[in-house]
């Protein structure tokens, strides 16, 4: 068996699955983190025939981005890599970074530089915008990535977490390949509004979060307690009342997987994988076990471009 996939351009095929590489930056997701179990589930991924890897630039402040590149090696010319630019960030002196969201050219073209630099590429396939800076227009830096995408150090260009209303404004300035945004069946759903405009002009979702920041993998419980070094600690569905929420939604949830024959997660992955205009599903893994699981659903899954 092959998994589904789909074209990006005239020639270029993307895996549906798209193995999110956020983890590899090494923080906010727990003490669990093994950047050599990440780097054997990616060489089992691409032995899977999964082409797409998604990172960005301030995931480990740069530090996912060098890895990712690392444990890639020489395949890095060949494979999809997707990055993220707009969020710029200092140090601060207990450990943590103060972030901001900066889309001005300068920026954007020094984020652009920076992560092909980091990724070791002279282009980067796929590269987004992650976060839209309130009260800039976002022309600004659309205008900026089109300029790179003609000098060939950007491939497609994508849109993240944009409103309909900045897709459309995005699409003024340059063809929008992707947006990604969101999608799970728990506490994200796609706006019709979204969806009519990317349906309109050629637009595929990727769909993130896909599982909920891990609740619709039906392994925590009313329970369950996040460290400090897991931003789940600081949500509201992760903890108190909201957690116990979450839990009972879950619940259902696995029922109706159930009754459907395959597991919370793969039922989860699969009803994001069958909704209109979704192309792609970034799927967040630390571990070979967590992929063979997680993969089973884009086997079935028939994508085209």
């Amino acid at each position: 068996m092959t998994i589904s996939s789909f074209l990006i351009d005239d020639q270029t095929f993307a895996s549906s699955f798209c193995f999110g590489c956020e983890a590899l930056g090494g923080a906010d997701w727990g003490d669990d983190v093994n950047i050599v179990e990440i780097g054997n589930a990616i060489e089992r991924a691409i032995d899977l025939g999964v082409n797409f890897f998604d990172t960005a630039d301030v995931y480990g402040l740069g530090l996912s981005e060098t890895r990712l590149s690392k444990i890639l090696g020489e395949r890095r010319h060949d494979l999809l890599i997707a990055t993220k630019g707009s969020v710029s960030w200092r140090h601060k002196t207990n450990g943590r970074a103060l972030i901001n969201i900066d889309c001005s050219p300068d920026y954007i073209r020094s984020a652009v530089e920076n992560s092909l630099e980091r990724l070791r590429v002279d282009r980067i396939p796929v590269y987004y915008l992650h976060w839209p800076e309130k009260g800039r227009d976002v022309a600004q830096a659309v205008d900026v990535l089109y300029e790179l995408k003609n000098s060939d150090k950007i491939g497609v260009i994508g849109c993240s977490n944009f409103s309909a209303e900045q897709l459309q404004r995005a699409l003024q300035c340059a063809p929008i390949r992707f947006l990604q945004i969101p999608v799970n069946i728990l506490m994200n759903w796609l706006d019709a509004e979204i969806v009519d405009v990317c349906n309109q002009n050629g637009i595929g979702i990727v769909g993130y979060n896909v599982l909920a920041s891990g609740l619709l993998t039906g392994k925590y419980d009313a329970n369950t307690v996040f460290s400090s070094s897991d931003r789940r600690s600081r949500l509201s569905q992760f903890t108190g009342e909201g957690l116990r929420a979450s839990i009972n939604q879950v619940e259902r949830l696995r029922i109706k997987a159930e009754y459907s024959g395959i597991s919370l997660t793969q039922y989860s992955i699969q009803k994001v994988m069958d909704s209109p205009g979704v192309e792609a599903a970034i799927i967040g893994i630390k571990r070979s076990k967590q992929l063979d699981e997680n993969i089973r659903p884009f086997y079935k899954c028939e994508k085209s471009g």
